[in-house]
């Protein structure tokens, strides 16, 4: 049997990038995905009874892919291309407004001078203070080890700046925002990923650091500017496994991992739900904590205290997805004239996201989510047929755990699409008449189909006391078993470094380059 020097379960973007850097680190590595394409949620796929239409199901866009990542792993010679919309996003507002961001930062502030002169010249100094606080606090977050709260304090305290401590890791997003800005529009732009993939309203104390989180990185080299990837998401797992392999990395699909292998405690490789069985001096998880513990390897064989901790993560996913082909995309009320969108955002503000974190932290579907519309296929024709379009949206709160009035999620599922569809209409009221086929991935359907426990993007809630030393480490109780995923420390988005900070981890204990 061939002894690797690292299996990877699951070829999501961290595994691939994990797998890359041994690679290239001089390791012999097999990675293993259950499912039949490599990407983790990071992938193009058809929607369901729309043949040609294709769409990113998981992840739909970039922003924290660090460009060195980029550059040394060559992505750009094995086809990554990335592309900016312009303008980065409409915020539709009641009334048939909207706050029309762009590029053009000058074009931006005026913009937003026409909610508030007073925000647009306030919004300098924070943009300043968000580079401020990245520029602190991104070094540590790629060291090895994970720093504690009271390390972190005295980190911003030494750099001059206790108040970014405060204000951003400890502090809310509304409190954030309505210390520096009054109109309700500009802090519904600036706050909009505060609450991403979390199960907290705005007013909920940590959320501030989750909309700095989505600067880390800054794939363009600019904090905060999103993008797309040509042909989806899966244009840069192709990128990754092209790269990967130029590196000699062998990917097996459909391969499933049903068990990770220990012998004296230490482990020693993988079974595969097909009865074959893969050795290895380091076995990494690209999979969450909850699936990597308490299943792949079992609470067994951990301490209590410690797989009681990883149970008590909370893996609830707040969010779904609604992915539609459409004959041609729908016009929506204070867009600019002549142009459309690739995207457009629907959160007025801070109330708007409250109202509806208040009905999923009881158990319900908001009745009026806040969400992100993406078309792609206004930057990128390839995704659809010739004149049509794809158009999804990523909407909260839609929580996994339902209250039982609704029984369940299979028979919640088409009640879930028609709320954001409702709620796309009061801004797009053709929205109905140009759909052609519509999906609904509900947190359950996105478990099924990325084996993320809960439907969690991130593995696990961002939020304290979840970050940093209380988020689960690189390393394990287990010699010889890693993870690598967006569960473990510094965090989850479509960023790489913890797949990075992986692969490190065990090229040092295995001696590699």
């Amino acid at each position: 049997m061939t002894l690797y020097d690292a299996i990877i379960v699951g070829a999501g973007h961290n595994g691939m990038i994990c797998a890359a850097y041994l690679a290239r680190a001089g390791a012999r590595v097999l990675v293993l995905e259950r499912r039949a394409i490599p990407g983790g949620a990071c992938v193009t796929e058809e929607i369901a009874g729309a043949p040609g239409y294709r769409i990113s199901t998981g992840a739909a866009q970039l922003g924290n892919l660090p460009p060195e990542m980029i550059r040394e792993l060559d992505l750009a010679s094995h086809g990554y291309e990335f592309m900016l919309p312009d303008p980065i996003s409409v915020f539709v507002q009641p009334g048939g407004d909207a706050l029309t961001i762009w590029q053009d930062r000058a074009r931006t502030q005026a913009e937003i001078s026409r909610f508030s002169p007073r925000d647009a010249a306030a919004l300098a100094g924070f943009q300043q203070d968000c580079a401020a606080f990245c520029d602190i606090l991104e070094p540590v977050l790629s060291e090895a080890g994970a720093p504690s709260l009271a390390d972190l304090r005295d980190l911003f305290v030494g750099a001059g700046r206790p108040d970014l401590f405060d204000s951003f890791i400890e502090g809310s997003i509304r409190d954030l925002l309505e210390s520096r800005f009054e109109s309700p529009a500009v802090q519904g732009f600036l706050g909009l990923t505060a609450t991403f993939g979390t199960n907290a309203g705005p007013s909920t104390p940590g959320t501030a650091y989750v909309m700095a989180h989505h600067l880390l990185g800054a794939t363009t080299g600019k904090r905060g500017q999103t993008g797309y990837v040509r042909g989806g998401m899966g244009g840069l797992a192709d990128a990754l496994v092209g790269a990967a392999k130029a590196w000699g990395v062998e990917i097996r699909t459909e391969a499933e991992v049903a068990r990770i292998i220990t012998s004296d405690g230490v482990a020693r490789g993988v079974d595969l739900a097909s009865g074959e069985s893969f050795q290895a001096r380091a076995v990494i998880s690209n999979a969450d904590p909850k699936r990597t513990y308490l299943g792949l390897l079992g609470a067994g064989r951990l301490a209590p205290d410690f797989a009681g901790r990883v149970a008590a993560i909370n893996t609830s996913g707040p969010a779904l997805k609604v992915n539609c082909a459409v004959s041609r995309l729908p016009r929506f009320l204070g867009a600019p004239e002549g142009i459309t969108p690739a995207r457009v955002t629907i959160c007025p503000g801070p109330d708007y996201v409250a109202a509806a974190w208040s009905a999923a932290a009881r158990g319900f579907m908001s009745p009026r989510p806040f969400m992100t519309v993406h078309m792609q296929s206004v930057l990128d024709p390839s995704l659809a047929p010739d004149g049509h379009h794809t158009l999804t949206c990523y909407a909260q709160y839609f929580p996994y755990d339902l209250d039982p009035s609704y029984g369940g999620w299979e028979n919640a599922r088409a009640q879930a699409g028609e709320i954001v569809l409702d709620t796309v209409a009061e801004h797009a009221p053709e929205i109905r008449a140009v759909i052609t086929a519509m999906e609904v991935m509900s947190p359950l359907d996105l478990e099924h189909r990325f084996a993320m426990t809960g439907g969690h993007q991130f593995h696990g809630d961002m939020l304290p006391p979840n970050l940093f030393d209380g988020r689960p480490a690189t390393t394990s109780p287990i010699p010889g078993l890693y993870l690598c995923g967006a569960g473990t420390h510094p965090g989850g988005c479509v960023w790489g470094v913890p797949g990075k900070r992986a692969a490190e981890a065990v090229a040092r204990d295995l001696g590699l380059g």
